[in-house]
C-alpha cells in the first residue's frame, strides 16, 4: 500500500493498518490493543505506530507499522505472533477490553 489515496492525520494510521491486517488475513471482528506512537513520521505523512492484534481466532501479533524503502510501501514489521496471549496479557484492561469486543460480537 503506497502513500496515494490515504487520508491524513491520526485516522491514516489506523485505515492502512486495517488494510495491513486483511492481507495478512486477520478478519474484521479483530480488535487493536496497547497501540502507541513511535515518534516517526512515515512518507505521505503518516505516524509511525505500533501494537497487538487481538484476532477472532484468539491469536494476538504484536506490529509495528513502518516503511518499506525496497517495496516503497507501507508494512507490518516486525510482525511475531506472541505464544501465549493470555498468560502474556491476562492482567492489562486494554487486553481484556479487546478480547471482550472480539468474543462479544462487537469488534470492527
Amino acid at each position: 500500500m503506497t502513500p496515494d489515496g490515504i487520508p491524513h492525520g491520526s485516522h491514516a494510521s489506523l485505515v492502512i493498518i486495517g488494510h495491513l491486517l486483511d492481507e495478512k488475513g486477520i478478519e474484521p471482528g479483530r480488535a487493536l490493543f496497547l497501540v502507541q506512537s513511535e515518534g516517526m513520521i512515515l512518507p505521505g505523512r503518516v505516524e509511525a505506530v505500533s501494537g497487538y492484534v487481538l484476532g477472532r481466532d484468539g491469536r494476538v501479533h504484536r506490529w509495528w507499522l513502518s516503511w518499506s524503502e525496497t517495496g516503497n510501501t507501507y508494512q507490518l514489521s516486525p510482525w511475531a505472533e506472541v505464544p501465549d496471549p493470555v498468560d502474556a496479557f491476562g492482567g492489562d484492561a486494554e487486553f481484556r477490553d479487546a478480547w471482550s469486543v472480539v468474543f462479544d460480537g462487537s469488534g470492527d
